[in-house]
């Protein structure tokens, strides 16, 4: 009897053999969600900027004049600034950006003290106005 004791203790001392199955498992999923959670965007060196100086006749570059939106409070109340008009609404900012040459794009300056709506009204104006190049500056 003493024997077969001995022979039971022993065995308990063996370490249980790996699972390496869930180990596994893990690791794949750790990998799906770092494959999904990545963002693939180039970096903002490589993107294209929505300002571009042109090159007239003698190789001097051409003067250029932004088109800049800023969505302030004006008097009080909420509004865009297109050069010194003030527009109340996006519909007359749409047809006065609808006349503006389209190559150089249009710049959205966004103040602290209005809504996000405001600033979103003018990205969309500059859209519909046809614009393809409308870039988001957030006020300093």
């Amino acid at each position: 009897m003493a024997r077969y004791l001995l022979k039971k203790s022993n065995r308990s001392r063996l370490p249980s053999p790996l699972q390496i199955t869930p180990m596994i498992d893990v690791i794949f999923l750790l990998l799906i969600y770092f494959l999904l959670s990545t963002s693939y965007t180039p970096p903002e060196a490589e993107l294209a900027p929505a300002l571009q100086a042109e090159q007239i006749e003698g190789g001097r570059s051409a003067d250029l004049q932004p088109q800049i939106v800023r969505v302030d409070l004006f008097g009080g109340e909420p509004g865009f600034r297109l050069a010194e008009q003030v527009f109340r609404d996006a519909e007359t900012l749409r047809g006065v950006l609808a006349d503006l040459p389209k190559e150089g794009g249009v710049f959205i300056e966004g103040a602290d003290a209005v809504s996000v709506r405001w600033a979103a009204a003018a990205i969309q104006a500059g859209r519909d106005a046809g614009f393809e190049k409308v870039t988001y500056v957030p006020s300093r």
